[in-house]
């Protein structure tokens, strides 16, 4: 059974085909199992300024919000044959891995900000939100470059 990434929301078909097939390779160039459905939704300003206040309690818009549906830690290959991950089976039969809201506003402003393309600015928070599904994260320092040297190699290795 085939990876699915389901995206949604307001982008253009393009941005959000560019979303699916990167999200994919990350999937596949970590070592994820066959079997995963991972939600790519692009939200408003006011929508993921809600998410964040709701689930963070920080009240005001952020470019990427990431709500993983397992306990992976950085480096981890979910294991489907778990019982404490049959929560996660949807009725179509894949491996709920996770959710992500990417503010489209917000990407674009960061994507002239940085002297980046939309494109390049998506690639980015895509890789940085599919690693914190995977449990990677950057809270602390020794974190961070763990994460952000995986988010180097993986911006290295799919290209758009």
């Amino acid at each position: 059974m085939k990876n699915v990434i389901d995206v949604s929301g307001r982008a253009s078909e393009e941005f959000k085909q560019l979303a699916e097939n990167i999200a994919l390779s990350v999937l596949s160039l970590t070592n994820q199992p066959e079997g995963l459905e991972v939600a790519i939704r692009f939200v408003s300003e006011k929508e993921i300024q809600r998410l964040n206040s709701e689930f963070r309690n920080i009240d005001k818009v952020t470019d990427v919000l990431s709500f993983p549906a397992t306990n992976l830690v950085a480096g981890e290959i979910l294991d489907l044959t778990d019982m404490d991950n049959k929560f996660l089976v949807t009725d179509a039969g894949l491996f709920h891995f996770g959710d992500m809201a990417l503010c489209t506003k917000r990407l674009r402003e960061q994507a002239k900000t940085f002297d980046n393309t939309p494109q390049q600015e998506l690639k980015k928070l895509v890789i940085h939100s599919m690693l914190h599904l995977m449990g990677y994260d950057h809270i602390n320092d020794s974190d961070y470059v763990i994460m952000n040297e995986k988010e180097i190699e993986l911006d290295r290795l799919i290209s758009i």
